[in-house]
């Protein structure tokens, strides 16, 4: 699935009467079902916890914060680190499109962990849940490397209180 965003949106309506195929770097993607939807989906900041799913694995750790998680004294201070983790990359995203955040975000994280391989280097990666007061579209992505598909997030239906 490709999802284009304000003016990408508008890139992928031409891409997709005047080409059978996407290429992005050196891969090529032929479109095997067509169909252009434009929606409107909220986007910031809530005053509800919602819960997202992460439908493909999350790389949330860099090499500095990677030696962080293992000297860390226990669990806690793990989550800890992967809460503080998962707030940046909410920012990140709010700042790549251009949406200054009007107040605090809160996050908590359910993940375990898992290996990765990106680009024949072993990584650590995370599966499971994450909340927040922010309100995520389906199927963006957070972390490292989401061009190539990590990070996927999908709303879970049931909301979450903290």
């Amino acid at each position: 699935m490709v999802i284009g965003i304000n003016e990408g949106s508008d890139l992928l309506k031409e891409i997709y009467y005047l080409s059978p195929s996407i290429r992005l770097g050196e891969d090529e993607y032929r479109i095997v079902r067509e169909g252009v939807e434009v929606r409107r989906i909220p986007f910031g900041l809530d005053t509800i916890f919602h819960t997202y799913e992460f439908i493909t694995p999350w790389i949330a750790l860099n090499q500095e914060n990677y030696h962080a998680f293992y000297r860390a004294r226990d669990a806690e201070e793990r989550r800890t680190l992967l809460r503080r983790t998962l707030t940046g990359n909410i920012l990140s995203m709010a700042k790549s499109f251009n949406y200054q955040v009007p107040g605090q975000i809160r996050a908590e994280v359910e993940v375990r962990p898992l290996k990765q391989r990106l680009k024949d280097v072993n990584l650590m990666a995370f599966s499971g849940k994450c909340h927040c007061n922010f309100q995520i579209p389906d199927y963006l992505g957070i972390g490292k490397s989401v061009s190539r598909g990590f990070g996927t997030l999908k709303q879970c239906l049931k909301e979450k209180k903290f």
